[in-house]
């Protein structure tokens, strides 16, 4: 059953020069499972609209939730969340979404994304590395910049303490001592041995999945989650 309930904002951190990691005290318990998002009315000028977005994290001590949100300027829920205040509350609804583990389709699941694509990837990996500890989790994960890889200290912590996990970012405008260009350049040569579970904007996503399915990977080894 969906619930609708109000959500207060109790704290925020600016994780990069446009993506914010806000924190919500919530009116209930949420229930969700990894890679499920809420939807947030948003009201501006007199205007109502829905905006999801991914859940990032649950914090236990005030049955809150936490998003990675990307501050859009000119855009709608961007000019809202740029202003937003401690204290400030939203009503929401969900939990919502099927963008979930499948840990029974493979050995190998691949996650791959850009952006606050990474929210429920994140999720999803941080959630299931250790208790599934037999499978391969790999997160290829595309930014522009290296300004721009979000939590990327936390995502090497995370490939240090657990040997099935595997951290591969990408910067596409910026050489470094890493990986370069778009993540289609770094996908595996045996792809239908693995799941894939595809977030980010339409474009990246489209493009993936589409070649995915074209090499023969089972529609059914091919989740995705697009962001508009």
């Amino acid at each position: 059953m969906v619930q609708s309930f109000q959500i207060k904002l109790i704290k925020q951190e600016k994780l990069t020069h446009d993506v914010f990691k806000y924190t919500f005290s919530s009116s209930t318990e949420v229930e969700f499972q990894p890679g499920q998002f809420l939807t947030f009315m948003i009201e501006k000028e007199g205007e109502r609209k829905p905006r999801s977005y991914s859940i990032f994290d649950y914090d236990k001590e005030n049955k809150g939730v936490v998003f990675l949100i990307k501050i859009i300027l000119g855009g709608f829920a961007g000019s809202v969340f740029e202003k937003m205040k401690i204290g400030q509350e939203f009503n929401v609804k969900g939990p919502l979404g099927h963008f979930t583990f499948a840990p029974d389709l493979s050995p190998e699941h691949w996650f791959i994304g850009c952006g606050c694509g990474l929210a429920p990837l994140y999720n999803i990996v941080a959630n299931n590395v250790e208790k599934f500890s037999e499978k391969k989790f790999v997160l290829l994960f595309s930014v522009k910049k290296k300004e721009d890889l979000i939590l990327h200290k936390e995502l090497q912590e995370l490939e240090k303490k657990y040997s099935n996990f595997i951290y591969l970012p990408t910067l596409t405008r910026e050489e470094w001592d890493g990986k370069t260009g778009r993540v289609q350049k770094h996908l595996p040569k045996n792809l239908k041995e693995k799941t894939f579970y595809i977030c980010g904007i339409k474009e990246l996503v489209v493009s993936v999945k589409d070649l995915l399915l074209e090499e023969g990977v089972a529609p059914e080894k091919v989740k995705f989650e697009r962001y508009s």
